[in-house]
Formats: C-alpha cells, sequence, structure tokens
C-alpha cells in the first residue's frame, strides 16, 4: 500500500501560531507576525510536513483563556487541536506561554490528550516529564487567576444589584470620580448636550462644537462624533441602575434608581434614544446595498499617513482617507476611484500568480518578469536599500499560504472565481500597503502614476531556523 502524502496524513500537517511580541509597534508587530509564519513554513519544509492556509492561527494579543472572545485565533487553533486536524504546531518563543498560564494550560492539556508535537519551546515539550513539570505550576496559577476573577464579578454583581457605582477606568464625564458627586461644570455641558440634541442638532454639531468651546472629555481629549453618541445613550445620566450592561428594572416593569445622582430627567434620556433609533431608521431606509471593498486595511494616504476607506461619494465608490472624517479643521479630502483601484491592484496581483507556475518546482530567475497581462501595469518600485529575501524562500511562503489559488496560466481566468474574501487575502498576502499620493492629473482622470504598491516581504530565517 503507497505511503499517505502529508496532505492526507493529518500526523504529517502542521500548524503555526502566530501572536504579538512584546514592545512591537503596530507595524513591527505585523512584520513579526509575518516572520513567523515564514520561519513555520521553512521548518514544516524540513520536516517533510504540510502547512495549510487554513492551520495560520494569528491573534493580535497575547492568548488569554479568561477572555477568549478577544483573541479568536486561539480559540480556533484549540478547535482544530481537539478536532485533530494536525500533528505538529510551531509558535515562535513558546516559553512565554507561561506568561498566559489559562493558555499553556489549556493547550499542554489537549496536546497531551490528543498527540500534539510542540516546536518552538527551549524544553523538549514532547518529553511527559517536561510537560508534566510545566503543566502544575500553570494549573496553579490559572486557578489563582481564575478565583480572582470570579470574587471581582461577584464583588461587580453585587455593587451593580445594591445600585452602588462599579467598574473600573477613568470617570465619566460630569461625575466626580467614584461618581458619588456632579462636577457641576461638567453636569452643564451635559444637559446642555440633551437639550440641542433633542431641538434637532446632530452628534456631529455638538462635537464640533465642544472641541471649538476647548471643552476636553473626561480623559482630557477632543471629542468624538461616537463619543457624543455614547455619552447621549448612557442611563447613567439619567441615573439609571446598571447591571451586566442592561437596565435594571422593578418586578413591575420600572426603572430602579442607582445611587449617584442623575444629570438629566428619565423623560430626557428616553427621548434621545428614541430620536436616535428614528434617524437610525430613517438612515437604513434610503442607504444603498453594501458595496464590499477588497483593498480595506492596505490602502494609505501619502499626505497624513491615515488608511483610506471604502465609501460612497453619490454613486460612485472611493477609497478615501479617513482624515476626511475627522472633526479637525485641516482635513484631508484625498480619494480614489476603488473601481479603477481595484481593477489595477488586480491586475499586478494576477501578474504575480501568472509568475507561479503550480508545474514548476523552482521560480522564475532573479530579474525575470512574469508574463505580461492583457493591461499594462507600472513596473514594480525600485529596490529599497533594506536586503531582500532569496526568491525560494518567498516562492514557498506564496505557495503555502495561496493553498487553491489558481497560479500560473490558469491565474487570469480562475481570479474570477474566486470568492471576494479570497480576492482580499489574497490581496493581503500579496502587498504589504497601497500608498496614494496626490493626482498629477484632472479630477475624474484615473492617475495609474500616484499609486505606489509595497509587495509584503516574506522574509527568510534570520536565527534558529525552528520558531
Amino acid at each position: 500500500m503507497p505511503a499517505a502524502s502529508p496532505a492526507s496524513d493529518p500526523a504529517r500537517r502542521a500548524a503555526v501560531y502566530c501572536w504579538p511580541l512584546t514592545g512591537a509597534t503596530s507595524r513591527d508587530g505585523q512584520d513579526s507576525l509575518d516572520l513567523q509564519e515564514s520561519l513555520a513554513r521553512e521548518r514544516s519544509a524540513a520536516l517533510g510536513l504540510t502547512l495549510a492556509a487554513r492551520h495560520v492561527f494569528t491573534d493580535a494579543r497575547p492568548p488569554a483563556a479568561l477572555s477568549p472572545a478577544a483573541q479568536p485565533g486561539w480559540a480556533a487553533l484549540l478547535d482544530a487541536v481537539t478536532a485533530q486536524e494536525f500533528g505538529h504546531l510551531f509558535l515562535h518563543q513558546a516559553e512565554r506561554l507561561a506568561e498566559h498560564p489559562c493558555a499553556l494550560t489549556e493547550l499542554l492539556t489537549l496536546a497531551t490528550r490528543h498527540g500534539l508535537r510542540l516546536h518552538g519551546h527551549p524544553q523538549d515539550l514532547d518529553d511527559p516529564a517536561v510537560r508534566a513539570a510545566l503543566l502544575r505550576p500553570a494549573e496553579r496559577a490559572c486557578r489563582a487567576a481564575r478565583l480572582s476573577s470570579e470574587r471581582a464579578r461577584t464583588a461587580h454583581r453585587a455593587a451593580a444589584e445594591a445600585g452602588r457605582t462599579h467598574g473600573g477606568g477613568l470617570r465619566p464625564f460630569g461625575y466626580a470620580a467614584g461618581m458619588a458627586e456632579l462636577v457641576e461644570a461638567e453636569a452643564v455641558v451635559v444637559r446642555e448636550l440633551f437639550a440641542r440634541f433633542l431641538a434637532g442638532e446632530s452628534l456631529r454639531a455638538l462635537a464640533l462644537d465642544l472641541n471649538h468651546r476647548r471643552i476636553p472629555t473626561a480623559y482630557g481629549k477632543n471629542w468624538t462624533v461616537s463619543g457624543v453618541g455614547r455619552l447621549i445613550a448612557a442611563p447613567r445620566y439619567a441615573g439609571l441602575r446598571l447591571l451586566a450592561g442592561g437596565i435594571v428594572r422593578s418586578p413591575e416593569g420600572g426603572y430602579l434608581s442607582a445611587g449617584w445622582p442623575a444629570c438629566v430627567s428619565v423623560a430626557d434620556w428616553e427621548a434621545a434614544g428614541e430620536l436616535r433609533s428614528r434617524r437610525a431608521r430613517e438612515q437604513a431606509a434610503t442607504s444603498r446595498p453594501r458595496r464590499v471593498y477588497p483593498l480595506t486595511s492596505l490602502v494609505r494616504c501619502t499626505r497624513c499617513e491615515r488608511h483610506m476607506v471604502g465609501s460612497m461619494v453619490g454613486t460612485y465608490p472611493t477609497y478615501a482617507c479617513t482624515s476626511s472624517s475627522s472633526l479637525e479643521a485641516d482635513r484631508c479630502s484625498r480619494h480614489i476611484g476603488a473601481e479603477s483601484l481595484e481593477a489595477h491592484v488586480t491586475e499586478r496581483a494576477i501578474a504575480l500568480l501568472e509568475a507561479l507556475a503550480p508545474d514548476r518546482a523552482e521560480p522564475p530567475a532573479d530579474g525575470a518578469h512574469p508574463r505580461a497581462p492583457s493591461r499594462p501595469v507600472p513596473s514594480p518600485p525600485a529596490p529599497s536599500a533594506q536586503p531582500q529575501p532569496p526568491h525560494r524562500a518567498l516562492h514557498r511562503a506564496l505557495h503555502g499560504a495561496l493553498h487553491g489559488v489558481p497560479l500560473g496560466a490558469a491565474a487570469r481566468s480562475g481570479w474570477s472565481g474566486l470568492t471576494p474574501a479570497r480576492k482580499a487575502a489574497v490581496f493581503r498576502h500579496l502587498f504589504a500597503s497601497i500608498r496614494i499620493s496626490a493626482s498629477a492629473t484632472s479630477r475624474g482622470v484615473f492617475d495609474p502614476t500616484r499609486i505606489e504598491i509595497r509587495p509584503r516581504t516574506h522574509r527568510p530565517a534570520t536565527g534558529p531556523a525552528t520558531p
């Protein structure tokens, strides 16, 4: 009987969990996640394992078992381990899991139960004695953390049920620390906001006026539209008792007063809520079907370095600088037509996919250009002073991450068969950013020279090969 291929044998499949390194900035953090994936792919290839795109799990924050919703990648990883979808897991700097004892306990317990081999720890985690030595203190620390959390929740609930102040963070606008009394100057502003909103003014107009008058938030910051909206929606300003995010009512269905003073009447708070709901319904009734913008998170404005997000200008879809929604006087109004930009970036993506022929083990020779697409695209940007990775490592990484995406001669015809979500994923894998500068043409004329497409760097290992 022929031996099973790595793709069909779960014991020869691998996975990688990519998590942020301590002290990394947002951009460095993304580079770190990419490097962790690259290292895992190289190591899995050296061991004769396969690492499918669906088995790359990523989180923007370290795993925390006490709040799993904040780390969906970790939750998905544990589900895949339980389902025995793979036999090896690569985890960069796995020793740092000791800082998250509940997560370490979960992983070691499942790994022992399902025979999962773990890579990336200074010690041999396949040794049962090593696992047991790590598991015992992790279990003790996890029990202590859960007990402390349960005590805090119990105290929080008791305070909420009694109508006392509860919760943490900074003080709410209008109240002194602890909410025992009002800050009268701020309470006057709160009452003014409710009155003006009920008189017909928009949240945006109110936020602009507060900033113009140099009235800061409780955090000492400028107001935003959403900040004013949250204030008007908050039941605390009507002095209503809250529990688990909801309003506490009496057995008869009425409101229960809290132990802090009210800023506005319950009638005004209810009227403001009804007005917001009516405005939302009216807006929803006249809104157009939502359009998908597959380049979201990639497009940046070179003027202010903000992301450009999909938005409709009349019937014209665009990517517009997020500064355009800012309340600052010096707002950026840069935008670019979405359909033209997406077509331009698609051509670049297809050209790269065509260069990755599925029936060719080696990538094109350095300096060779992929087959020209049916429409011309600008040449790639000049290489930077920073050394680029070997083409071979890039080729391996692309082939693993683009599993199931048509390559080579089938790339162009197969592109139309990809779902919008899959196209967006391909864009994010191929490109690090798409930078938009000022247009040099007249309004309404597409100017491809203002577009700089920066490829994503799939860097090879710079240290030990084992992540």
